[in-house]
């Protein structure tokens, strides 16, 4: 998950930070999030892309731009990332209704009210929102089956979409579909989503659709460690949900 901060005041941001970290530890097995901090509005501002973020933190009052400017000017560029303001009142609930915030954090916050707040925002609903872009096409990750190449081709096979076929390189795929935990190399040039995994059949991953997808026999128990151990982790995570 992607996390961007926006507080002008450095100890603020690293309690964000802090209480990320202690969340995604007791609540999730993936890894921290990659979190990215911002001293401004304006400093994010100008480098902000739509689709860069899952979840923004922006604080209410800071020097300069305000937190409510800033996410409107947020909103002109992205309608899905969720906002959440951090801030001592909530003078601006209305205004934060018209920029659709996920939630607030009043300060001075304890981890319990940090914690609630993050529950209540529904990460998995937000997991489940995730996407990567392909030159300029939108695949959620969800829709994923599988992807390898052909020829100077890669292909992603998604369960509405059929294949989807591109003329990038592996690489820029592959590094997209690491940030996520669910996505395994089979062998080069082939990854498969484990999310729609049904077992382990010999050497091949027996897909939810009914297709199969050929791993490699010398990585074999690499392969079938991490497998499992994805799925320990996924289900851990939905009993602490």
């Amino acid at each position: 998950m992607k996390i961007a901060i926006i507080d002008d005041l450095l100890e603020c941001r690293n309690e964000i930070h802090v209480c990320l970290r202690r969340f995604f530890s007791e609540h999730y097995d993936d890894g921290s999030p990659c979190v990215t901090e911002f001293s401004s509005g304006e400093d994010f501002l100008s480098s902000f892309q739509k689709a860069a973020y899952d979840l923004i933190f922006i604080d209410q009052y800071m020097q300069g731009r305000s937190g409510i400017d800033t996410a409107r000017q947020i909103r002109q560029r992205d309608n899905f990332v969720t906002l959440v303001f951090i801030t001592t009142s909530r003078d601006h609930a209305i205004e934060s209704y018209q920029v659709r915030a996920g939630g607030y954090v009043l300060k001075p916050f304890s981890y319990a009210d940090f914690e609630q707040a993050m529950l209540q925002l529904g990460i998995a609903r937000l997991r489940n929102a995730r996407f990567i872009c392909v030159q300029d096409e939108k695949i959620l990750l969800r829709e994923i089956f599988w992807c390898d190449m052909d020829g100077h081709y890669v292909q992603i096979h998604t369960h509405r979409r059929g294949i989807l076929r591109f003329r990038v390189s592996f690489g820029a795929v592959a590094d997209k579909l690491f940030d996520y935990p669910q996505f395994l190399t089979c062998y080069k040039g082939c990854i498969v989503n484990l999310d729609h995994v049904e077992r382990i059949d010999d050497l091949d991953f027996l897909l939810t659709n009914g297709e199969r997808v050929l791993f490699s026999k010398r990585d074999r128990k690499k392969i079938e460690s991490d497998y499992h151990t994805y799925l320990f982790q996924k289900a851990r995570e939905e009993e602490l949900l």
